[in-house]
């Protein structure tokens, strides 16, 4: 009797874990996973805190290709205001102090810790830099492993 109500416990904590936990991932033309991320001060974001198109970088501290694109994204978006919104997810994890290599690099655009890997995981990251355009409606219009092109960042940013 108690081998049954284990397995029968067992079964049914498969089956509600299956059904309630959905795992969220990237793909174009879909819903874009939400951000499982803190910004410097400790606060909880999620991606729908920024509005209009984003610009989601994911980032690492020993990536140069990484830091100097985050400077190019912030000359590009001080040239045009308003046409897309920045978000750089840093993935270095405790091994880095993230608020003094912000200083450091005098980054303006809003920062965020993926301290977890949770983001990185639902946007499937393999390598720094990687980056999703997200439509104002939410959807993952572009996915760029590796520096975006100055076409498409063009045609982003000015188009």
């Amino acid at each position: 009797m108690k081998n049954k109500f284990v397995k029968l416990l067992a079964i049914s904590a498969v089956i509600f874990g299956s059904v309630s936990c959905k795992d969220e991932v990237a793909a174009i033309g879909q819903k874009a996973p939400d951000i499982a991320a803190y910004d410097l001060q400790g606060k909880e974001v999620k991606l729908e805190d920024w509005k209009g198109t984003r610009l989601l970088t994911f980032w690492s501290e020993t990536c140069g290709r990484c830091v100097a694109e985050l400077k190019e994204f912030e000359k590009l978006a001080e040239a045009n205001p308003n046409k897309v919104q920045l978000i750089a997810i840093n993935v270095d994890g405790d091994k880095v102090d993230t608020k003094a290599v912000v200083a450091k690099r005098q980054l303006t655009l809003p920062v965020i810790k993926d301290q977890l890997k949770i983001t990185a995981e639902r946007y499937q990251l393999i390598g720094t830099p990687t980056s999703f355009v997200i439509t104002p409606e939410g959807n993952i219009q572009a996915k760029y492993e590796g520096a975006i092109p100055a076409e498409d960042l063009d045609r982003l940013f000015k188009g």
